[in-house]
């Protein structure tokens, strides 16, 4: 299920599919992986899957109860069935962002006519006048000018 989130000015963003578009990129910090998990050598060269070092420390820790959610199993990772990397890194320059971001036509708001405007302007003015005015004489009566 791939979710959704929506921006302040209203685009619409599937982190899912964004993150499936970068998840060969090194990692941030310094733990040497990408964000996939897999751990990276000099030259961003992937050492190891993220299956073979899950695999390796469930090989050396037999208390250790693997993710129930995880599909792959120690043989899955034989030498036979290895994960082959794709020969090229994703950079960010490479993500187009109408892959990432999809456009929302704005909402469009109802459209008033300028009369009727104008009217509602002329009225809010008259108002504040008439308080303007009102407040002037409450001053005036209690000054005595």
């Amino acid at each position: 299920m791939n979710k959704i989130y929506r921006t302040l000015q209203g685009r619409q963003i599937d982190m899912d599919k964004l993150r499936n578009k970068n998840e060969l990129m090194p990692a941030v910090g310094n733990m040497k992986v990408n964000a996939r998990g897999d751990e990276l050598g000099p030259g961003g060269k992937i050492l190891r899957t993220r299956e073979q070092i899950m695999a390796q420390y469930y090989e050396n820790n037999p208390n250790a109860a693997p993710d129930p959610d995880q599909k792959t199993t120690a043989k899955a990772t034989a030498p036979s069935q290895t994960y082959v990397p794709p020969t090229e890194t994703l950079k960010v320059e490479d993500t187009k962002v109408s892959d990432v971001v999809k456009d929302v036509e704005p909402v469009k708001e109802a459209v008033v006519p300028v009369e009727q405007k104008e009217a509602e302007v002329v009225e809010k003015a008259t108002e504040a006048v008439q308080k303007a005015r009102a407040k002037r004489r409450g001053i005036a009566d209690a000054t005595g000018e």
